[in-house]
Parts: C-alpha cells; sequence; structure tokens
C-alpha cells in the first residue's frame, strides 16, 4: 500500500520535470530566435565599421544563450565568456584598425563563435539520453548554426585567398556568403552563384553532404524515436 504522501511526491516530481522542460525549450527557442536575428542582420548586407562588431555581439549572446540551454558546467562557461570578450576586444581593434587582412579574420572570429554552439547543443542532447520537443530544437539548432558556420568558413577562404570565392562576382560580402552557405546546405542549387577555386568548390560539396547527411540521419532518428515514445508509454501503462 502506498504512503499518502507518496502519490503526491510523484505528481510534484512529474509537475517540476514538466516545468524544467517547458524552461529548457523556452531557452532553446531564444537560442533559434538570436540565430534569426544574427541571420537577418548580416543576410540585409549592412555597411560600415561597427557591422563586425555587432556580428560579434550576437554571435557571443548565441553562445551564451546556447550554454544556458544546454545547462552546461561552470567551467564552460567561463570558457565561453572568455571567448566571447576575446572576440569582442579583437572585432573592436579591428573596427579601430583597419588593415587588409581585417574581413579575414572576422570571418575566423565568427565561425570560431558559431562553431562552439553546435558542440555543446550536441553534447548536452546526447548526454540527456531522451528524445523529445526539447531535442527537436537542440537539433533545430544545430542545423542552423551549421549553415552560419560553412558561411563564415566561405567568408574566411575568399578574404584570405588571392582570387574571388564566387564565378559572379569579385566583392563577395558576407550576405552573399550566407545565402550561398545555406541554398548549399539545403542542396537547392540555384546556380546564381557558384565556387570558382577548387578549394571553394570542395568545401561546398562537403557541406551539401553534410546537410543531407544530418537530415536524412539524425533528424529522421530524432523524428523516429519521438513517434514510438507515446506507443511506449501506452504499453507500459
Amino acid at each position: 500500500m502506498n504512503e499518502p504522501g507518496s502519490a503526491t511526491g510523484s505528481e510534484n516530481g512529474h509537475r517540476e520535470s514538466e516545468s524544467e522542460q517547458r524552461t529548457a525549450i523556452a531557452r532553446f527557442g531564444i537560442v533559434l530566435l538570436l540565430l534569426l536575428v544574427t541571420f537577418v542582420f548580416l543576410a540585409s548586407g549592412p555597411t560600415g565599421h561597427w557591422v563586425p562588431l555587432v556580428a560579434v555581439l550576437l554571435q557571443g549572446a548565441t553562445l551564451l544563450a546556447a550554454l544556458a540551454a544546454s545547462g552546461s558546467s561552470r567551467g564552460l562557461w567561463r570558457v565561453a565568456v572568455v571567448v566571447v570578450a576575446v572576440g569582442l576586444i579583437s572585432a573592436a581593434g579591428v573596427w579601430l584598425v583597419d588593415f587588409d587582412s581585417a574581413d579575414g579574420v572576422l570571418f575566423v572570429l565568427s565561425a570560431l563563435l558559431v562553431g562552439a554552439a553546435p558542440v555543446v547543443i550536441a553534447r548536452s542532447l546526447v548526454m540527456r539520453g531522451i528524445v523529445d520537443i526539447h531535442t527537436v530544437m537542440g537539433a533545430l539548432c544545430i542545423y542552423v548554426l551549421l549553415g552560419m558556420l560553412w558561411a563564415f568558413g566561405f567568408g574566411a577562404i575568399g578574404a584570405f585567398g588571392s582570387e574571388p570565392f564566387f564565378a559572379q562576382s569579385g566583392h563577395a560580402n558576407v550576405s552573399d556568403y550566407l545565402y550561398f552557405s545555406f541554398v548549399t546546405l539545403t542542396t537547392v542549387g540555384y546556380g546564381d552563384l557558384t565556387a570558382a577555386g577548387g578549394i571553394g568548390r570542395a568545401v561546398a560539396v562537403v557541406e551539401a553532404l553534410t546537410g543531407q547527411l544530418y537530415l536524412v540521419t539524425v533528424v529522421a532518428l530524432v523524428v523516429s524515436r519521438m513517434a514510438r515514445a507515446p506507443r511506449r508509454r501506452r504499453e507500459s501503462g
């Protein structure tokens, strides 16, 4: 026979679990919102020396939001805060002291900030070991982050390369790289922008393969496991 308080304790634990899940979903929603704001800001093609500083600020906020959503340890938080601070100082320095490789440095810096977030999110989802809406939100964040990461990688190749990255444009900006990256990631292939050099073409192929493999493996696995979860609960009940 159950103790009178045992059912109440179980119900409270269940409510706490649901509350924690809603909080985690809301946090991943903030990550997605920051990604959307960053994408719209950069894709709109703003100009001026202040743009890199704002971009790094948004990317740093996205990284910190990803840490919060993933429930990362204090050690990771300390490292992330240092990285974001270094990024902001570097962006401010590039703003004040303009030089030939400034664009390349900013693209590399952006790639490092954006590239850290999917690793943190993926690690937390794997360690959590539960497939639910929380997992779906995390998977969506990773997919968008990958598109932005490749875009900054393309930008770095174009900035440090001796020839323009695109065959159709000799003066590409971050908006062009973002557009090309997501068109490649989703394998839409409009063809209005194509990589001119061998390195750019090779990296574009890798991104296209990554996007397809992510959809047919990670996303498909998450969706299939979510579909099986209600059936398991009914069978266990």
